[in-house]
């Protein structure tokens, strides 16, 4: 089975970036009450002016440097990696794969395939790979995999998250449960 992961969210914890923004640009936002995935959205800045701002100013890279795992994590993708091909599947665009990798290695993570599509719209290369499930904390991102390539999505709940999802979409509260659900589909050999 071949599983395609998104990074931040699902691997690095969801609060990271809210911790990152309330540390280096004097916000308070509770990452329990955070209604938008967009980080621009608690700024007065649009959303080109914010990521202008964020990748100029070095605070694109400093926020994934500075990001933490998700608990058990290494945990699970080690193990998981033992019966599955993992492919890490990011939003991220190649300018930041040098800080990518360098986060993942920090943290001991396995790694075999990082595909950074610039984008969020990650179908084509769940098609490309032929991947069986996709692990997501996005809800956009997770229902348009769902529905479009008709494979399970695990989406992995945050705050920004808690909308109706499609039958194919499990929600999760950690990787012990996501663990579980894998399991459902393509048991551990």
């Amino acid at each position: 089975m071949k599983i395609g992961i998104d990074i931040d969210g699902t691997i690095r914890h969801p609060s990271s970036c809210f911790t990152y923004m309330n540390k280096h640009h004097g916000t308070s936002i509770d990452f329990n009450q955070a209604s938008e995935y967009e980080l621009h959205t608690y700024t007065d800045m649009n959303q080109i002016e914010f990521w202008d701002y964020m990748v100029n100013s070095g605070h694109e890279t400093g926020i994934y440097r500075e990001s933490i795992p998700q608990e058990h994590v290494r945990h699970h993708l080690w193990n998981l990696r033992k019966q599955y091909d993992l492919h890490y599947v990011t939003a991220r665009s190649e300018l930041v794969r040098p800080v990518t990798e360098e986060w993942i290695k920090q943290h001991e993570l396995p790694l075999d395939s990082l595909i950074m599509t610039g984008s969020h719209d990650k179908v084509q290369v769940v098609r490309d790979l032929s991947l069986d499930l996709f692990m997501e904390d996005r809800l956009e991102n997770a229902v348009q995999i769902a529905e479009d390539t008709f494979i399970p999505v695990i989406l992995f709940d945050a705050p920004y998250n808690r909308k109706a999802v499609p039958n194919n979409v499990i929600r999760v509260a950690s990787w012990n449960e996501a663990v579980q659900e894998i399991q459902k589909f393509a048991p551990i050999r």
